[in-house]
């Protein structure tokens, strides 16, 4: 139904386009320049390339911290509250849609009046081929990245920086990746398995959603050094396995990271999260998520800084980290934003006069 659904949205779109003349061949360019994208394919460029449009929100979030300007559309509304630290750039776009889940699908008929030189679309996308398909009798050039793995993420910068033709900027941003992976996995890799902290990742308004071991939306615990107390079944794109009340009494995670601020307001009033080992303890985190998400949803360029943050919460004496001072350092480099000391607090949506540190 999904893909009969797409199929008529395409076939509609493009002759609302071709009566009202929006489909405009890319011509006029003074040059062209070949890349090849992360799937292999070989693409010919306008130069110079100003007008890009992002399918899925990781990649998009990366793009538009490489550079703006370059950006057509968003995937979806940009919040107030995340105003200071984004580009003014931005907040100037249209919201085009994207592929995200939950049968998300881009405006097609918005992408195109915003006349895009280049679509980057995530390779995993399920409906990839139709929509690149659509493309292409659009006269649009589409590249493919491969986006996932934080490991993977000096040479996906990159290569995301050669396809914007933005390498200079790129390689900054790469080399923070490498410097940060290199200060956290080998003293993972040093903590012995009886050492490992056990760690439940709380999702949706009750707390009772989650993701499982050795996948992509947890990843964070994993290349921390927590253990997963889910292992789970495998997960489609979107994840978000529901568990029981009891299974997460018999799991007895020692740290709960959670994803949604109300369930986090209402967990420790809770008798029977009380009852959990973590909040015994008061070990539940709220994760970050100004101005985009540290851990997931989606896994972003975000999850280099939510590694500090989660490793220095699940092992403070092997990960001393001052967090304010890491926060300063990243926005500054990624989001190009000075952070006051009330920014890092409302970031970190803790309470006044509480210690950042």
């Amino acid at each position: 139904m999904r893909n009969f659904s797409l199929q008529a949205i395409v076939r509609g779109a493009l002759l609302v386009l071709l009566a009202g003349g929006f489909l405009l061949p890319l011509v006029g360019d003074a040059a062209a320049r070949e890349v090849v994208d992360m799937v292999g394919r070989r693409i010919d460029l306008p130069e110079p390339l100003q007008r890009v449009y992002v399918a899925s929100p990781p990649e998009n979030h990366l793009a538009c911290i490489i550079d703006p300007s370059l950006m057509v559309g968003l995937n979806f509304p940009l919040k107030d509250r995340d105003r200071k630290y984004l580009p003014l750039d931005l907040w100037r776009l249209p919201v085009i849609g994207g592929f995200f889940g939950l049968g998300h699908t881009p405006n097609l008929e918005v992408l195109l009046r915003t006349k895009p030189q280049l679509v980057i679309c995530w390779q995993k996308n399920a409906i990839d081929a139709q929509f690149d398909d659509f493309l292409k009798r659009s006269g649009i050039p589409v590249a493919y990245m491969t986006l996932e793995a934080l490991q993977d993420y000096p040479r996906d910068i990159r290569a995301m920086g050669r396809l914007l033709g933005r390498p200079r900027r790129a390689e900054e941003l790469a080399v923070y990746a490498e410097e940060t992976l290199r200060q956290i996995l080998p003293k993972v890799a040093d903590i012995p398995k009886s050492e490992r902290v056990r760690v439940y990742y709380a999702e949706g308004a009750d707390g009772l959603s989650t993701d499982g071991r050795g996948t992509w939306h947890a990843e964070l615990i994993d290349l921390a050094g927590g253990l997963n107390v889910h292992e789970g079944d495998v997960e489609d794109l979107y994840g978000m396995e529901k568990v029981s009340m009891e299974q997460v009494l018999l799991y007895r995670p020692e740290v709960i990271l959670v994803q949604d601020p109300t369930f986090f307001q209402r967990i420790y009033a809770s008798p029977q999260w009380r009852r959990v080992p973590a909040v015994k303890n008061r070990r539940v985190y709220l994760i970050p998520r100004i101005p985009f998400n540290w851990f997931d949803r989606p896994p972003s360029f975000m999850r280099l800084l939510g590694l500090k943050w989660v490793a220095r919460i699940l092992y403070p004496q092997r990960f001393p980290l001052d967090i304010g001072q890491e926060m300063r350092e990243f926005y500054r480099l990624f989001l190009r934003s000075e952070l006051t000391a009330e920014d890092i607090r409302i970031i970190l949506e803790k309470p006044q006069g509480e210690n950042h540190g």
